[in-house]
């Protein structure tokens, strides 16, 4: 699905950006790029976390701030690749130049996620709005953002492509039970 389509929007208010991410990692497949977009202290790291708990991933999940990637999860499960572009230039073509030296295009490429050892992997992007160019055409994309209230996040969640919009959907139904 193109972003010109109408792609699939859910909105969320919750005080638990943790338990969204924990029921996408219930229902997630390797191949899967999520698109993490807010601003600091929005809690994409929190999100993260929660995915991974959700995936069955026992690694305590820091933010890649300054490694830029983070890899978790083993050779027998599906395993969470953690990537931070905010050290990448906000321009985001001088980011997708600096995102190079790391091999971000290769990492998100869905065939190299799904042929990961073990089970597969899982892409979450912070800051994916430095390198959209890059996201594969079907990629779920999660902007959270404070509320007036600090305890508050607004969470919009837009699934491009089929793949994406099935695992946003399941997930919500999961949290609406």
């Amino acid at each position: 699905m193109s972003a010109q389509e109408s792609p699939y929007r859910v909105e969320l208010q919750s005080v638990h950006t943790e338990a969204l991410g924990h029921a996408l990692g219930e229902e997630i497949t390797a191949g899967q790029v999520i698109a993490l977009i807010g601003n600091l202290g929005a809690g994409k790291t929190t999100f993260t976390q929660g995915l991974a708990a959700g995936m069955g991933i026992k690694d305590i999940v820091t933010s890649p701030t300054f490694t830029l990637v983070n890899e978790y999860g083993d050779d027998t499960s599906l395993r969470l690749i953690h990537i931070d572009t905010y050290r990448l230039d906000e321009l985001p073509s001088e980011a997708i130049l600096e995102s190079e030296t790391f091999g971000l295009e290769e990492i998100l490429d869905q065939d190299n996620l799904i042929k990961t050892a073990g089970r597969g992997a899982v892409a979450v992007v912070e800051w994916a709005e430095r390198i959209a160019p890059l996201l594969p055409e079907d990629h779920l994309q999660i902007a959270i953002s404070s509320d007036r209230n600090p305890q508050l996040r607004n969470v919009v969640c837009t699934a491009y492509g089929p793949v994406s919009i099935n695992l946003i959907r399941s997930a919500t139904e999961k949290l609406s039970a």
